[in-house]
């Protein structure tokens, strides 16, 4: 079984403001893992982690490409890499990990809009499933 202790991501405050325009998807839970590592994102300060438009920490699972969600301790294998690409699909959404300046000047994984450039948020509906929304802020990738 998949296990993983949470540490203290030191926050990373990311540049912008503003609202959201939101759509979520349902999620499904896998129950039984091997122990598989996380995807390092080269040039990301945060190795492995990846983080959304409320700085909630994230990776992606080196066997299956799937989400591994921090704050639920959970892996969602409806929300996947798509195959050799830094996209991840969730239901009809498309996400992409991008490297974008924080405001303490580093360079930070995120997810990102593909579209719209501006960062994903991801929260929890009651009944714990994570639900995706497009933000207003727009990301400033990395150079």
């Amino acid at each position: 079984m998949r296990f993983r202790i949470a540490s203290l991501l030191l926050p990373a405050l990311l540049a912008g403001c503003g609202g959201y325009v939101s759509f979520g998807f349902g999620t499904t839970f896998g129950s039984a893992f091997d122990d598989a590592g996380f995807i390092d994102w080269p040039g990301n300060v945060s190795g492995e982690r990846v983080v959304d438009a409320s700085n909630h920490a994230f990776s992606f699972y080196a066997d299956n490409g799937c989400l591994y969600n921090f704050q639920t301790g959970r892996e969602n294998r409806a929300f996947c890499l798509l195959a050799g690409q830094n996209v991840a699909a969730f239901g009809d959404m498309r996400i992409r990990i991008v490297n974008v300046q924080s405001t303490a000047g580093t360079c930070i994984a995120a997810l990102i809009d593909p579209t719209t450039g501006n960062f994903i948020d991801i929260q929890l509906d009651q009944a714990g499933r994570e639900v995706a929304a497009v933000t207003a802020v727009r990301a400033t990738p990395c150079v």
